[in-house]
């Protein structure tokens, strides 16, 4: 069961960072990142606790994350 959630959730993480690569063809990178952490929090706030709400607010700052490596565009 785990397996299957976890092959779940690489779709959808992977279907959603598409999408945001695609935004960023158009918009600022953190216009995106702003937007989908906006997102992300609404729904958070919707679906916890208060507790688990700034459970979850904690994890966030405290994860350490790596950037993307995100190839530079060459103009001639």
């Amino acid at each position: 069961m785990r397996a299957k959630k976890d092959k779940e959730l690489d779709k959808l993480y992977q279907k959603i960072f598409t999408d945001a690569s695609e935004y960023m063809k158009d918009y600022e990178p953190q216009m995106v990142a702003g937007t989908l952490m906006a997102i992300a929090i609404r729904l958070y706030k919707t679906n916890l606790t208060d507790e688990g709400f700034q459970d979850m607010l904690d994890t966030i700052v405290e994860c350490e994350v790596k950037p993307y490596d995100i190839p530079k565009k060459v103009l001639h």
